[in-house]
Order: C-alpha cells, then sequence, then structure tokens
C-alpha cells in the first residue's frame, strides 16, 4: 500500500488499495490494549468475555477503527484526513482474518483545497462486514 496520492490520479469509483491483517490472535487484542490505555478485560479475559455471554475475547473497536485510518493515510498521506466516520457492524474475534479496503465516491474543488471522498469498510475472511466507514480528505495536486 503506497502512501498518499494525487488528485489528478484520482477517479471517483476507484477502489482504494486494501490492507490485511491477521489473523488476529488473542495477544493482539492484550497488546492493543496496553498500546490504548484500554484496559477492559472482555478484550483479553476469556472468563470474562463468557461472563458477558460472549464465546471468547473481542477485538477493541478501536484496532478496527486505526486500521481504516491506515488507509485514509495510504489515500491521502499523514495530513490530508479531515474526516474519519466509523461504524461498527459485527465483533471481531480471535482468527480473523481482515481486509480493509473502500472506494472514492467524490471528487471535488472547495475553497481552493482538492476534496475527496470515499467508503470504508473492514471485512473478514468470509466476507462479514466489521466495520464501515467515510473519509473525507484534501489532496495535493501534482506538480506540472
Amino acid at each position: 500500500m503506497s502512501v498518499g496520492a494525487f488528485f489528478d490520479e484520482i477517479t471517483v469509483g476507484a477502489e482504494l488499495p486494501e490492507l490485511a491483517a491477521g489473523p488476529l490472535e488473542p495477544a493482539d487484542f492484550v497488546r492493543y490494549a496496553a498500546a490504548s490505555g484500554d484496559d477492559n478485560p472482555l478484550h483479553r479475559d476469556p472468563q470474562v468475555a463468557r461472563a458477558a455471554g460472549e464465546p471468547g475475547v473481542i477485538a477493541h473497536g478501536m484496532l478496527l477503527m486505526g486500521l481504516l485510518g491506515r488507509v485514509a493515510t495510504a489515500l491521502a498521506g499523514p495530513g490530508g484526513p479531515r474526516e474519519l466516520f466509523v461504524r461498527f457492524r459485527d465483533k471481531t474475534r480471535p482468527g480473523d482474518a481482515l481486509r480493509c479496503g473502500g472506494l472514492v465516491t467524490a471528487a471535488y474543488e472547495r475553497e481552493g483545497a482538492a476534496v475527496v471522498e470515499a467508503e470504508l469498510w473492514v471485512r473478514d475472511q468470509h466476507g462479514a462486514t466489521k466495520a464501515t466507514g467515510s473519509l473525507t480528505a484534501v489532496l495535493p495536486r501534482r506538480e506540472a
């Protein structure tokens, strides 16, 4: 996945390069908990997860949002994303292999800025949608 694109190269309807993650393991959730400061035991302790009615631990929703953030910055570079909205659709569990991607839905000028909008998604190896989202980003123009 390359970092950054130019507005002049964007086509509405184009698919964004995919990002793969996993298969995820419980240790990934423990590491994410430590890195994020979100130490909810539902994400790292199978007994707590079962007591909450889950068959086992589940991933942090923000882990998926972080993956979509990587898709956003691959398109727009680190300073390009302006808005990123994510909706969690299904729980992510150990063993899930995720694919993240998106589709360019609009490209236009606004107040002198080259703006791109995209729909984003996270799916597992079975095609189940784990999260969806939308991105608004400002991209540079290729110098003539």
